[in-house]
C-alpha cells in the first residue's frame, strides 16, 4: 500500500512538472511556429537578431545538384534551388571567419558547420525547392520551407530541415 502511494505521488509530481514546463515554453513554441509559417529565418550574430524573409533568401536563385540518401531510400540525385550559405551571410554583412555556424530546425535538431565548410564554393546551401517543387511545410510532410544541404555530404547526414534559425558563434 505504501509503494502504491509513493508511485502515485511521483506520477502526480511528474505531471505537475510537465504541465508547468509546457506552460512556460508555450510562447517559444508559438514564436517558432509563426516563424515557420511566415517562411522566415532568424539570423543571430554579434548580439544582433535579423529576420530574413523569402525575398532575402530567394534573391539569389541558384540551381544545384545533390544526393539525397535517407534511411528509407537509396541514394538519388536531385536538383535544388537555393542560396549558398556564405552568400546569405555575406549579403547580411556577417563576419563568419573562424566561427561556427549553427543551423536550427523547428523540431530542435541543429547542425554545426565550420567557417571553412561554409566558405568552400558551392558546398552548403539553404534550399527552398527540390526538383522544381517547393520543399513544403512540415504539416504537409515536406522538409521546408528551408533546408540546409551540404553538396559534398553523400549520405545526407548533416542536413537540417524546417530551418528557423542561423546562429554565428
Amino acid at each position: 500500500m505504501k509503494r502504491v502511494a509513493i508511485v502515485i505521488t511521483i506520477i502526480i509530481i511528474l505531471t505537475i512538472i510537465l504541465i508547468i514546463s509546457l506552460y512556460l515554453n508555450r510562447d517559444l513554441v508559438e514564436k517558432k511556429k509563426e516563424i515557420l509559417e511566415k517562411a522566415e529565418i532568424i539570423l543571430k550574430y554579434e548580439d544582433r537578431e535579423v529576420i530574413l524573409n523569402k525575398e532575402n533568401i530567394m534573391l539569389y536563385d541558384e540551381e544545384f545538384e545533390a544526393v539525397l540518401d535517407t534511411s528509407t531510400s537509396g541514394p538519388s540525385n536531385h536538383t535544388y534551388k537555393g542560396i549558398q550559405l556564405k552568400d546569405l551571410l555575406g549579403n547580411n554583412n556577417v563576419n563568419f571567419q573562424d566561427k561556427t555556424i549553427i543551423i536550427k530546425g523547428v523540431d530542435g535538431f541543429a547542425v554545426a558547420y565550420s567557417s571553412e565548410e561554409v566558405l568552400k564554393d558551392k558546398n552548403i546551401y539553404i534550399a527552398y525547392m527540390e526538383d522544381g517543387k517547393y520543399l513544403g511545410s512540415r504539416e504537409s510532410g515536406g522538409t521546408g520551407p528551408y533546408q540546409s544541404i551540404i553538396v559534398s555530404d553523400t549520405f545526407s547526414n548533416r542536413r537540417c530541415k524546417w530551418i528557423i534559425e542561423i546562429e554565428v558563434k
